[in-house]
């Protein structure tokens, strides 16, 4: 055998090998079902706001629309029913120390329904409760006999932020009172509607200015009247109001920006005797209907003998409220308990319409800063639980 013979394939084994038959080969195949599973999520829309609105409890709109005065004294009752939701906040009287910035941050802290009004009377002159914590500043008078309205501008805003940074979130000022009478007087900025008006609102501005809510005072203008803490002044006729009294309170309501407080003070053939805080015809007819002011409005306090030689605390608040008022400033904090029971009944009876209290509930909150489809699930939980189905929520029936 040579060697190249070697190196090629044996050609009997080959054609042996292709002589026998190909083994057996046995596939298997394999097959992989996948189950996809498909979640579909429902996104609820949003809560409209009479939702909202029908699922806050009645007691808290009630207690929402009333505005006690006090002292420091009584902070500790004040901010329990804060915590309760059952007032909108405070008128401050008297004459605090430092540690009121304290209590209204305990206050705060603790308040049900957004952040509380705490309220001051700071117009200046004789009308001062803060002067021993914050300095002096001088009458109404004083302010538009002595300088510009951009003066007065700026010592508003100095003198608001001192009171703001105690926590004070309102103050019960300006006065558009004209000085054409016995009792306003200095507090007045002038005689002169428009100087009044300049003057005046320069002090709004400055408090504005300084994040703190003014409050426009005493509709339908207190300058001819007499003190109504020690009776019930009557003004002259409503067409001679018109002609001056009214001119501020006309332009604040063009402004549209200042809540209005209004007065212990019979109009002759508009109120029937009765002072205008408790008189529809004087609210709801001549502020709202005819002037066309759709803000904030409050009562005076409710402890004047204006209103407290005829009527007592809460039935004052309840004729306050059926006139078109907002906020009821009761005369005492341990009378808002025994008001809200009041409410409820005039509410159940029909002497309060529930429409009037919700209408006034929305404007105090608007002041607040607080959407009613923002309230805390301690006020309503079908609110904050709106579209939620877990933690505590999961346990809110429907």
């Amino acid at each position: 055998m040579s060697a190249c013979s070697s190196a090629g394939p044996d050609v009997e084994s080959v054609a042996e090998s292709a002589a026998r038959p190909a083994p057996e080969t046995t596939t298997t195949t394999t097959t992989t079902t996948t189950t996809t599973t498909t979640t579909t999520t429902t996104t609820l829309p949003p809560p409209t706001m009479e939702e909202c609105l029908a699922e806050v409890p009645l007691d808290v709109k009630l207690g929402q629309l009333l505005f006690p005065v006090m002292t420091q004294s009584e902070f500790g009752e004040a901010t329990v029913l804060a915590a309760n939701g059952q007032i909108a906040g405070v008128v401050v009287l008297g004459s605090p120390d430092a540690r009121v910035a304290r209590d209204i941050e305990a206050m705060q802290t603790t308040s049900l329904v957004g952040p509380s009004i705490i309220a001051v009377d700071e117009e200046g002159g004789r009308v001062q409760r803060l002067d021993g914590l914050v300095g002096t500043l001088p009458s109404a008078r004083a302010m538009a006999s002595g300088g510009s309205a951009d003066d007065v501008r700026a010592q508003s805003r100095a003198h608001a932020e001192a009171i703001g940074a105690l926590g004070f979130t309102m103050n019960l000022a300006p006065v558009l009172d004209l000085d054409n009478g016995v009792y306003i007087r200095d507090r007045s900025f002038g005689a002169d509607p428009e100087q009044v008006i300049e003057y005046a609102f320069a002090f709004a501005d400055g408090i504005l200015d300084a994040g703190l809510t003014p409050t426009a005072k005493h509709f339908p203008g207190h300058g001819p009247g007499s003190d109504s803490h020690t009776g019930l002044p009557t003004l002259p006729p409503l067409e001679q109001l018109r002609a001056a009294d009214l001119v501020p309170f006309g332009a604040a309501i063009d402004r549209g920006d200042l809540p209005i407080m209004v007065g212990h003070l019979v109009i002759p053939g508009v109120t029937d005797g009765e002072p205008a805080t408790l008189s529809p015809a004087a609210v709801t007819g001549l502020l709202r209907d005819e002037l066309g002011f759709d803000g904030l409005v409050m009562t005076d306090a409710l402890n004047m003998d204006a209103i407290s030689v005829q009527r007592s605390n809460d039935e004052a608040a309840e004729l306050a409220l059926v006139a078109g008022v907002d906020l009821a400033m009761l005369g005492r904090i341990d009378d808002v308990v025994p008001t809200i029971e009041r409410l409820r009944a005039a509410v159940d009876a029909g002497r309060l319409p529930l429409d009037r209290v919700n209408e006034s509930f929305l404007r105090v909150l608007e002041t607040k800063g607080v959407e009613v489809c923002s309230l805390p699930a301690e006020v309503a939980p079908a609110i904050a639980c709106n579209g939620v189905t877990s933690g505590a929520c999961g346990l809110v029936g429907g």
